[in-house]
This record gives structure tokens, sequence and C-alpha cells, in this order.
């Protein structure tokens, strides 16, 4: 009996120190870093893509918390050059990759009722296809778990910790320069993010070193497009639909005021919601329904807000800084003239 204590607790001992090497390097960003984002804040810099990793929902709370946020904005990534102004604190981003009517619902759940806030909302007419599948990120801790007892992760942080000195203890990151800014970061930081929670591509930064990324041509085929967010899309879910109502409705019983919007669009991708006949009936009923829904609790819809030149999206599909700024200015514009 003695030694079957002893094996287990031996087992127990391994697995304990398998699972702390993995949550230390976390090499498949599973695991949410504070520390890291509060260095981000304390030394003035950006804070690289590779140390939030899957866990957007817990370092957009941790923006919302960390600012004395009274206006943000909610939205996929087609809303992250939306930023404050310089010496601003009181504005926060809050969207992120993989946002849906359902990620947005748990995310204003969590945040304090007061102060009351100003909640720009990007709305995406993708979100509403029933196969648009959201990503998971804020995983369970039973996720977490898996994750840190996995042999494959283990390994790769085993890996990872023997070839790079500075994520062996007592360092689990490094402070590094992307153009002329600072980053916390790891190996490559390519994407880099404003402690406001707003998104800085590294091109922008050092052109030199880090690649621009192009655009995908639209040639027809729905699956490859735009990650086949509107493949085989049918009909505006209705699920989908009433999810972002909770949000409205939500957002109304705590006297916040709220203006929504659609992510601006290149003319020619508008052209193509606007006429191709397998996306075309959906993007109208779109179109004709966010008005209604945002009239009904009080809101604001603007549309697309502002129209831009297609050299202000780099990929066709996000808007840079300059037009997201205009964007900003409409945004306030809108939300001002709400009681």
């Amino acid at each position: 009996m003695r030694r079957l204590v002893l094996l287990l607790v031996l087992a127990a001992v391994v697995l304990a120190a398998f699972a702390a090497l993995t949550w230390w390097v976390d090499p498949l960003g599973e695991v949410w870093k504070p520390a890291a984002y509060a260095e981000a804040r304390r030394d003035g810099c950006l804070l690289s893509q590779e140390l939030i990793g899957s866990r957007y929902y817990s370092f957009k709370l941790a923006v919302f918390h960390a600012r004395p946020t009274r206006t943000f904005v909610v939205g996929s990534s087609r809303v992250l050059k939306i930023a404050s102004r310089p010496g601003e604190q009181s504005f926060s981003n809050l969207g992120y990759p993989g946002t849906a009517p359902s990620t947005i619902l748990s995310l204003v759940r969590a945040l304090p009722a007061k102060p009351a806030q100003t909640m720009y909302v990007g709305v995406e007419s993708f979100w509403f296809n029933r196969h648009y599948r959201v990503p998971d990120t804020n995983p369970s801790t039973y996720h977490v778990l898996e994750y840190l007892l996995s042999r494959s992760a283990f390994w790769t942080s085993f890996t990872f910790a023997r070839d790079v000195s500075y994520v062996r203890p007592p360092h689990r990151w490094r402070k590094t320069e992307v153009g002329s800014r600072c980053t916390i970061g790891r190996t490559y930081p390519s994407i880099n993010w404003q402690v406001d929670g707003s998104r800085v591509w590294s091109w922008e930064l050092d052109p030199k070193r880090f690649p621009r990324f192009h655009a995908t041509p639209f040639s027809r085929g729905l699956r490859a497009w735009r990650n086949g967010y509107y493949d085989d899309w049918s009909r505006l879910d209705p699920g989908r639909i009433a999810q972002l109502e909770r949000v409205l409705a939500l957002a109304r019983s705590r006297g916040w005021r709220v203006v929504g919007f659609a992510p601006p669009e290149p003319a020619s991708i508008l052209k193509v919601l606007e006429h191709d006949p397998r996306l075309a009936p959906q993007w109208d009923a779109f179109v004709r329904l966010m008005p209604r829904l945002f009239a009904r609790y009080g809101d604001e819809w603007i549309g697309l807000g502002v129209h831009c030149p297609a050299s202000q999206f780099p990929d066709e599909f996000h808007t840079d800084a300059t037009c997201s700024r205009r964007l900003r200015l409409r945004l306030d514009e809108a939300a001002r003239s709400l009681h």
C-alpha cells in the first residue's frame, strides 16, 4: 500500500512538473498572461500577438478594467484599427478575431453596468451565416488543464525552452523592438496590440523586416474567399439575430448608448455583396434588418459609416488606420446625437 501511495505521489509530481513547464512556456497560446499586458502598460510598449494567443476574451476584459473606459467598440478583426486618440484614456477597443453575437453577449455580461458606457457595435453580415464557425476564445478550465497535461504540448514546450533562452525561468518573454516601438514578445512579433486594445501590423512600423500582406482576389469560389465566412449562406440565422438582440436589450437595461455599424467595404467588394446571386439576397436582408433591429432598442445604426478608397484596405477586408480614424469620428458624431 505504501508503495502504491508513493507511486501515485511520484506520478502526480511528474505531471505537475510537466504542466508547470507547459503553463510557463505556453507554446500554443492557451494561457492568459496578465503580467505581459501589465508590463506593456508600465513600459509604454506594444504587446505581441504571441503572448495573447487565443485568449482574446481575457485580454479584452483586462483592457477594459485597466483603463477608465467610458466608450468602447466591439466586433470582429475588422474593427481593430479603431483606436483611442493621443492621450485619450477613456476609449477601449474590445473587438477581436472570431467575435460573434454570442461572444459579445458573454463579454457585455461580464462588464459592470455602471458607470454607463457608450458601445459601438461593428456587425458583420457573415455572423448570420449558420455555417460561420465561432472559435473558442475563452477556453474552459477543463480545456486548459487538458492542454497543460498534453504530452505534445509538453514536448513542444521543452524544445522551445531548450532552444530559446528568454522563455526559461525567471523569464517568459522579452522586450524587443519593432521599428521605433518597443514590444513585449518572443520570437517574431508580426502582429502587435496597443494597450487600448487596438491592433498594429508590424509592417506598418518596420516594412523592411515584416512583409506586408496582400488581398486574396475574389475568384467566385466562396469556400476560399474571406476564410469561407460567406460559403453556403442561404439566410440570416434567427438564433444569432436573437443573440444580438439580447446584447442590445442588456445595454438598454443598463442605460448605455449604442451605435451600430457595418465595417466599411471597398467598392469592388461591395459590388460583389450587392450583385453576386449567392450573396445578394442575404446581404440585402442584412442591410434592411439592422436599422430596424437597432431602432427597436432606441439605438442608432449608421450602416457602413464611411466610404474609404481601395488604398485604405490593405487586404480588401480590413481598414487601415486612416479609414478607421474617419469611422471613429462618424461613430462619435452618431453617439452625440443620442439622448
